[in-house]
């Protein structure tokens, strides 16, 4: 009896779609969901999971079917075809409240305009031919005006635009196939969210997370937040259970506003070069500080380069232009400001780490790496700050943690893994360019071991959308590239075991007060011993010896300095405390290792003299100045810590023979190799100035 009472006729307001009734689910599905009766799945607005990997428009134009008993045929405003679901036009002129109605306490700021659109920011309305024309690009730095203006970026409507367009020649099926296998279990997969690590010590208990059934989903209506688990942990290994928070990203208009003018200025700045950057970015910076996924980035540079976010393509740019002598498309033509391109990207980034992502790291990895001003003569704080950014974004999103049992991507694993390697290569070397203490300690991270195949992912770009923008050496990997970064990662485990025994508070105090001095002294010739045999091992191609040509310069000599940087501070941790009483006593340890330290001196020399002016035109990574001046402190300190007169009358040519070395270069540098060698020139300068009275101090007894 009670079928046959008619049902209520009040309605339901939902999030997304129009009005259901009673009893019905709150929220409908979209017209592409309802059409495939399939569960439709979104966090905050749409678009949902499907129409996001698949790049469709994710519409509510199509009204719900009748479902009264009795209905014989279907209505009129039935549900409508995929084919013939609304366009953006159409949802364009619908009531926003009709469109998506948003909670009025708990607002969620809409989304920044498609890409694909150019409208510039104003406050005044645009016809559609304005709306379509090309936003006049801004190079001026963001101002606090127009970050806080009223003028709002206009409010788009949720039909999605495709997120990943097709190149020209690539075939469409195919890309989509390689793509969604990529994102597949990723945890950059999301678009408009963010993997936040979950630490041992964070907010939630990781073990009871593994140990029950969860879903920490939308429990406000106006949050939404998920705990994803990658790994449930190991026991007998000891290793902890690993989770992930998935948030959505909904940042302030200012914000956005900020990444899309930054954005905008970035390109304007380059002045349509950034394919000559691009190329030269991949011919010189990426084989010898691999940080980013070649393939990946060709693929979305050729596809659409404004999904790269600002920052990285400021980065990529900015160091690609100070190598802008070295394209023959550019050399003739004036040059672009790298400072200028960091100041946007900065400006970016400083957004950008709100919700960290891998190519957010990526970016605090590269930027650092600027170009450092010609009267710069120390090494700025700011280059530890930004290498502290690096360390605490890496931990950020859990590369401290191997990923090899993960639950994510077969290539994800081995970028996460290149990343924390490069990571913790930048904290050490940085480290010691102001003799601070690294950020990276053992036992706060087990990430394994680095090799040539974790290298060698993504580095093949043959049949990627964009490979004809590389040359074609750099197309595929490059061995010899991969095994120097290896070497760099191995000295830098070294450069670890020397500061972490000898130049820390501790190790200061165990020297100058000569406790466990046995222990100590045997830990720091056990680190010089590795460094002896690794380069016994090191192949001929990474050698100074394998010649340089114009087309192609010698890329090893930022390695072979930072070795010989990590003895110089090897032998003056073996020498400690150079005191007037250790200099006066024969049987002191400064005396005992002095002559092995003078034999490094005159190495350095010889691997001086095998640089050639054309060898200065690479890509040099920030810490190699640190490396020069300490190269040149070493010969002063032999100079200074000398005992008789022939090992005066030694220390005293080697300086003058470095001097001149470095007269040499500088005579033949411009602004992108000055900064490298005048901050070493300069002391080895001063100190001739005053080598007289050091002669007589050094001949006293």
């Amino acid at each position: 009896m009670s079928s046959d009472k008619p049902r209520r006729t009040i309605k339901l307001e939902t999030r997304f779609g129009s009005s259901r009734e009673s009893r019905s689910r709150k929220d409908r599905p979209c017209d592409v969901c309802r059409h495939r009766k399939s569960a439709c799945v979104i966090a905050v607005k749409p678009p949902c999971r499907f129409c996001e990997i698949r790049g469709l428009q994710c519409t509510f134009a199509s009204r719900p079917r009748p479902r009264r008993r009795g209905d014989a045929a279907p209505s009129d405003q039935g549900d409508t075809p995929i084919e013939n679901a609304a366009s953006s036009e159409q949802l364009a002129s619908t009531p926003q409240d009709q469109v998506s109605p948003q909670a009025s306490r708990f607002p969620i700021p809409p989304e920044p305009p498609g890409r694909g659109t150019d409208a510039p920011f104003s406050s005044s309305p645009k016809t559609p031919a304005e709306a379509n024309a090309t936003r006049p690009y801004s190079r001026q730095m963001l101002s606090l005006q127009q970050l806080t203006s009223e003028a709002e970026i206009p409010s788009t409507t949720y039909a999605a635009i495709p997120t990943r367009p097709q190149a020209q020649d690539a075939e469409p099926h195919v890309h989509y196939e390689w793509e969604e296998a990529r994102l597949k279990n990723s945890l950059e997969r999301g678009k408009n969210v963010t993997a936040h690590f979950v630490g041992i010590s964070g907010e939630q208990d990781t073990n009871l997370f593994a140990s029950i059934r969860y879903n920490v989903l939308n429990e406000t209506r106006f949050i939404d937040f998920n705990i994803r688990m990658v790994y449930e942990g190991d026991s007998d290994q000891g290793t902890p259970p690993v989770h992930f928070s998935i948030v959505n990203d909904t940042f302030p208009e200012r914000d956005k506003k900020a990444k899309i003018l930054a954005s905008d200025a970035i390109e304007s700045h380059v002045r349509g070069h950034g394919d000559a950057l691009l190329r030269l970015y991949f011919r010189f910076v990426h084989p010898i500080f691999p940080v980013l996924s070649k393939a990946h980035i060709m693929n979305e540079y050729a596809t659409d380069k404004l999904a790269i976010p600002a920052s990285l393509r400021g980065v990529i740019y900015g160091l690609g232009c100070a190598l802008w002598t070295q394209d023959p498309a550019l050399k003739h033509a004036p040059p672009i400001s790298q400072s200028e391109l960091f100041e946007h990207a900065h400006a970016a980034l400083n957004r950008e780490l709100d919700s960290p992502k891998l190519a957010t790291l990526q970016t605090c990895l590269l930027i650092l790496h600027e170009q450092p001003d010609a009267s710069g003569t120390t090494e700025s704080p700011r280059i530890w700050t930004l290498a502290c950014q690096a360390t605490g974004c890496a931990q950020s999103v859990g590369l401290h943690q191997d990923p090899t049992n993960w639950k994510i991507p077969h290539w994800e694993k081995k970028l996460r893994k290149k990343l924390w390697w490069a990571t913790y290569v930048t904290d050490l070397w940085t480290s010691i360019c102001h003799g601070q203490t690294p950020h990276i300690v053992d036992g706060t991270w087990d990430t394994s071991d680095l090799d040539i195949n974790d290298l060698m992912s993504d580095e093949d770009v043959a049949g990627v959308p964009g490979e004809q923008l590389l040359a074609e050496q750099d197309r595929t990997f490059d061995p010899d590239s991969g095994i120097r970064f290896l070497e760099l990662v191995r000295a830098t485990k070294t450069l670890s075991g020397i500061v972490g025994n000898a130049f820390t508070l501790s190790g200061y105090k165990q020297a100058i007060q000569k406790t466990d001095i046995t222990a100590r002294e045997a830990q720091i010739w056990k680190c010089k011993i590795s460094v002896d045999q690794s380069l016994l091992l090191i192949p001929r191609s990474l050698t100074m010896d394998h010649p340089g040509t114009p087309q192609s310069p010698n890329m090893n000599a930022h390695l072979h300095l930072g070795i010989f940087a990590l003895k110089f501070l090897i032998y003056r941790a073996l020498m400690s405390p150079a005191t007037p009483e250790s200099k006066q006593n024969p049987a002191s340890r400064l005396c005992y290792y002095y002559n092995e330290a003078l034999a490094e001196g005159e190495a350095l020399m010889r691997f001086m003299g095998k640089l050639m002016g054309v060898d200065l035109h690479v890509f040099w990574p920030r810490h190699s100045r640190t490396n020069l001046i300490l190269a040149g402190n070493h010969l002063i300190y032999l100079f200074f810590c000398a005992s008789t007169e022939a090992q005066v009358a030694k220390a005293y040519s080697m300086l003058e023979k470095y001097r001149d070395i470095l007269r040499e270069m500088a005579k033949s540098a411009d602004w992108s190799t000055i900064g490298l060698i005048r901050p070493s020139l300069l002391r080895t300068e001063s100190f001739f100035h005053g080598a007289a009275e050091g002669i007589k101090k050094a001949g006293r007894p």
